[in-house]
């Protein structure tokens, strides 16, 4: 009687030598995602230190900005109103408009 395991083409067959280097190909697209991973990691962890740092800089900044927006928009409230604008007109002796002169300017 003849063993299967002597004449089986799978037993008899060398091995292939490929998967060898498919596998090392595998631990280098392996290697080099650890290190993109490991590089984000400590690049993140560096700028979040240096926000740290930086950061009472940019809260000063901020803040200077907004007391001068703040300065800005009251300066336009004082010379936007409408008493103001209206001593104006009566200072450059404008008419002020009234309906009538609108329907007026308007036809």
């Amino acid at each position: 009687m003849q063993n299967p395991i002597t004449f089986s083409p799978l037993f008899n067959a060398k091995p292939n030598p490929e998967p060898k280097v498919a596998m090392f190909f595998v631990y280098l697209v392996l290697g080099l995602s650890l290190g993109v991973f490991g590089a984000s990691i400590w690049f993140s962890s560096y700028a979040k230190g240096v926000f740290l740092q930086r950061r009472p800089t940019f809260e000063k900044q901020r803040e200077k900005i907004q007391d001068e927006i703040r300065k800005l928009e009251l300066e336009e409230n004082a010379l936007t109103d409408v008493d103001r604008v209206r001593s104006l007109i009566k200072e450059l002796g404008l008419v002020e408009p009234t309906i009538r002169t609108l329907e007026l300017h308007d036809r």
